[in-house]
């Protein structure tokens, strides 16, 4: 079996660690441009060094009683099942690509013996009554007036995230559609303006920007650290807005999304039709939304 190019450049150093390895990894996934996922990895790296204490850790050290040790401690620190599996997953993923590299070459996987059960979590949708109320909500304050507008329009527009919606510019704009390419997927969506998004669309169009909304920096590519900044202040402003009506759900840009699949099925529209709309990759991640 031929080595991998990645293998000859890391080999030809000092042999690295796993965090060194990982931080590595995560340099060449930001690269890709997966920030989500790179963010993960870090997070990962991060519960690990906890667990740790600042030790390095040793490939040959990476055995199925440290997983079980790892997997102990981060039970013990409280966190959910489903973020335990997430870490576990990560570390897993971050390993396996280790051992493409040449890193390490185990008779068997130290992750072998773990099965990973993700639980269902509570509903993420709002209520119909609960939609109404949030979107005829007429704030003063500029920042909730703009996030009121932003979440509507995610939810006419078939749930679109705001990472797509941060980057609609007129060339997404072909007669009365707006078609588009998922950021997280590359997944092609085409979604019909309706009146309402129509009224929205004008009333933020400026000769100053490219984009539809004035979230992201007009003249300039926008970071990653600095969109996820955008990101938590609309979601600060949703919380804010969730909370001035005490809804039994805290509001979060994802909400309306949810809120937008459930109310579709609701209304007799098919899965596959939905899950088309999301840009979802297979059915079964629409079922699980659902």
């Amino acid at each position: 079996m031929k080595k991998s190019k990645k293998y000859k450049r890391y080999s030809n150093s000092q042999r690295l660690d796993f965090q060194s390895y990982a931080m590595e990894r995560i340099k060449e996934t930001r690269k890709a441009e997966r920030h989500s996922t790179a963010d993960l990895y870090r997070t990962t790296i991060n519960w690990l060094n906890r667990y740790l204490q600042g030790k390095r850790l040793a490939f040959a050290d990476i055995t199925a009683g440290m997983v079980d040790r790892f997997t102990d401690f981060l039970r013990a620190t409280g966190l959910r099942t489903n973020s335990i599996n997430t870490y576990l997953s990560n570390f897993r993923a971050l390993y396996n690509y280790a051992w493409r590299d040449g890193y390490q070459s185990p008779k068997t996987s130290p992750f072998q013996h773990i099965s990973l059960h993700w639980e269902r979590s509570g509903a993420k949708a709002l209520k119909e009554s609960d939609l109404c109320e949030v979107l005829s909500l007429k704030p003063t304050e500029a920042s909730l007036k703009k996030a009121i507008d932003y979440c509507t329009f995610s939810y006419l527009a078939c749930g679109m995230p705001f990472a797509d919606l941060a980057r609609l510019t007129y060339k997404n704009i072909h007669n009365n559609e707006i078609i588009y390419h998922r950021k997280k997927t590359g997944s092609l969506i085409r979604v019909g303006i309706t009146p309402y998004m129509k009224r929205l669309i004008k009333k933020y169009a400026s000769s100053s920007s490219p984009y539809l909304f004035p979230i992201l920096p007009p003249t300039r590519p926008v970071k990653h650290e600095e969109y996820k900044a955008l990101l938590r202040a609309y979601n600060h402003s949703l919380k804010t807005i969730g909370e001035s009506l005490s809804l039994p759900l805290r509001l979060t840009s994802y909400i309306f999304r949810h809120t937008w699949a459930s109310e579709a099925l609701r209304k007799h529209i098919s899965v596959t039709i939905i899950s088309q709309a999301l840009g979802h990759s297979s059915e079964k991640t629409t079922r699980f939304y659902l």
